[in-house]
């Protein structure tokens, strides 16, 4: 018997989205969502009663669109940061594999020593679409007490 693609997908996408289901409940993904939409910066983002919910809905489309992009985009910068170290280390006879931990132990430190940099603005565009998707979903942001 031979499994279509689709059928392949249904058969993975299922049970996924239960155990996300299940997972998030478990982990009390909602609480985490709210306290993100509740942050101090972004209590007044889509509050237009006219406007409110289609701006949310488009700040989620764009985020679900733009986010493998861009996740993607860094994927192949990694790869070819451990391709140009690996040309570095044969000519000095070091092993090939080793380009790729020292390509991450660089961009932990790398993440680590900037993360005032990057930190707030991420937890700002996370409180955005946090924000969004309660705003689009429900209608409202549950206040947390």
């Amino acid at each position: 018997m031979r499994m279509t693609r689709s059928r392949l997908l249904f058969v993975i996408l299922v049970p996924g989205l239960l155990l996300s289901w299940y997972v998030g409940d478990i982990l009390g993904l909602e609480g985490w969502i709210a306290w993100l939409a509740n942050q101090p910066g972004v209590t007044t983002a889509f509050q237009n009663p006219e406007t409110g919910r289609s701006d949310a809905l488009t700040t989620l489309i764009s985020f679900s669109l733009l986010t493998p992009i861009a996740l993607c985009l860094l994927l192949v910068v990694l790869v070819l940061l451990v391709k140009a170290l690996e040309t570095v280390f044969v000519p000095l006879r070091l092993p090939m594999w080793l380009s790729t931990p020292v390509v991450a132990a660089g961009l932990i430190f790398g993440m680590y020593t900037t993360s005032p940099a990057w930190l707030p603005t991420s937890l700002y565009a996370l409180g955005i679409v946090a924000r969004a998707y309660l705003v689009y979903s429900y209608g409202h942001v549950p206040l947390l007490h």
